[in-house]
């Protein structure tokens, strides 16, 4: 499964670079969704740009996952979220990222790009592709589908999260 998805920002790209490469974005975010079991297992500048990576333990709840997926689904695992960002040939930014949750064996990777909106300046847009792939026979394009609608409503609810960020920190 395969998305694209993009964003608008009231603010320029650099200025939206520097809020999702800085660790008060990620601290800030976890505060307000109550989470405190995470810690940063990456956090630095690197020869090829920024590298973040966070890891965090979660708890999956069986009663929400379809009875076909619960086999591939630990009831405890760590999410890692890992992106590395790097100067855009197109201008901008572009960071490569990739979710894993323990062994699943569903992969979700993709480009997060970040260009000037087309005000010229005061405002800047981030296209995020997406795939979701498992290795899984039969029911993988299930799991695919299952896990791809969550990553949507993730999506959503990063793009009003650094909304409401930006609106706090401007």
């Amino acid at each position: 499964m395969e998305m694209t998805v993009e964003r608008r920002y009231p603010v320029d790209v650099e200025t939206l670079y520097a809020i999702l490469t800085s660790k008060a974005f990620f601290e800030q975010r976890y505060a307000w969704g109550k989470v405190e079991d995470y810690h940063f297992d990456a956090f630095e500048q690197t020869e090829d740009g920024a590298l973040i990576r966070i890891v965090q333990p979660i708890t999956i709840r069986a009663d929400k996952i379809p009875g076909f997926a619960r086999r591939f689904l630990p009831t405890r695992a760590d999410l890692t979220t890992e992106f590395r960002w790097h100067p855009a040939p197109e201008g901008g930014y572009r960071a490569e990222y990739r979710f894993a949750l323990g062994n699943v064996p569903v992969k979700v990777s993709g480009t997060m790009t970040l260009l000037p909106g087309s005000d010229g300046g005061g405002e800047s847009r981030q296209i995020t592709q997406v795939a979701v792939r498992s290795s899984v026979p039969l029911v993988g394009g299930k799991l695919e589908k299952l896990i791809g609608q969550r990553f949507d409503q993730a999506l959503e609810g990063d793009y009003r999260a650094t909304l409401r960020y930006i609106k706090e920190k401007q």
